[in-house]
């Protein structure tokens, strides 16, 4: 029992696949117009389907089908119809570590490069907990990959695979992977069926 509890922690973290500026402004600049490209957009919908599997002790699979929503200025969260037993309370996840405009309320940004079409940034959390640094990728669709790394030697990274739906940049799908002492999980989230409203429609201009 204590295991699949510890199991379905981990796995609900994979779920959640998410003040000082910048060491130049390259970093807040690409955040920015990511930001600005989605700002037309006054709330959407969605519909996600999510595959998991705990790659350690209980080998546990299991698929997840849910809805998610954004209503702007709130972050995207999702709520899952239905979860296994060992998973009960985290029916709804939020996503906002995923949402680089939030990073800078937590992050010092403490390196950036450019390697192609992508920029790739280091990042320490301000407080002294169990986080190490972060390391992320972004380009002019946004975030693309995001790690988190941990003093305990475990990791959470996130992979995202955007599409644009009406001009936006959305994701199509996700990978997740999450390795902590005695559990490997891995995850993989697809969209679809997105109903957009942007700001001229919502004032009732079509």
């Amino acid at each position: 029992m204590r295991s699949l509890k510890r199991g379905a922690i981990a796995i609900a973290a994979a779920v959640a696949f998410l003040g000082s500026a910048p060491a130049n402004d390259q970093a807040s600049e690409l955040i920015a117009n990511s930001a600005a490209r989605l700002a037309p957009l006054h709330s959407y919908t969605f519909q996600i389907h999510v595959d998991f599997a705990l790659k350690t002790f209980p080998y546990v699979k299991f698929h997840l089908d849910g809805d998610g929503s954004v209503v702007r200025p709130n972050l995207l969260s999702i709520h899952f119809r239905k979860v296994p037993w060992f998973a009960k309370g985290f029916e709804s996840v939020s996503l906002d570590p995923l949402e680089p405009s939030t990073w800078n309320k937590t992050y010092d940004f403490t390196q950036e490069q450019t390697v192609g079409d992508r920029l790739h940034l280091e990042m320490k959390d301000r407080t002294d907990g169990h986080l190490k640094d972060v390391s992320a990728e972004l380009d002019a669709d946004g975030l693309r990959r995001v790690q988190w790394n941990y003093l305990n030697g475990g990791w959470i990274a996130v992979e995202v695979n955007p599409i644009h739906v009406d001009g936006f940049p959305l994701p199509q799908s996700e990978n997740a992977e999450i390795k902590v002492p005695g559990y490997h999980v891995e995850a993989h989230a697809t969209f679809e069926n997105y109903q957009l409203v942007t700001d001229q429609a919502a004032r009732g201009g079509g």
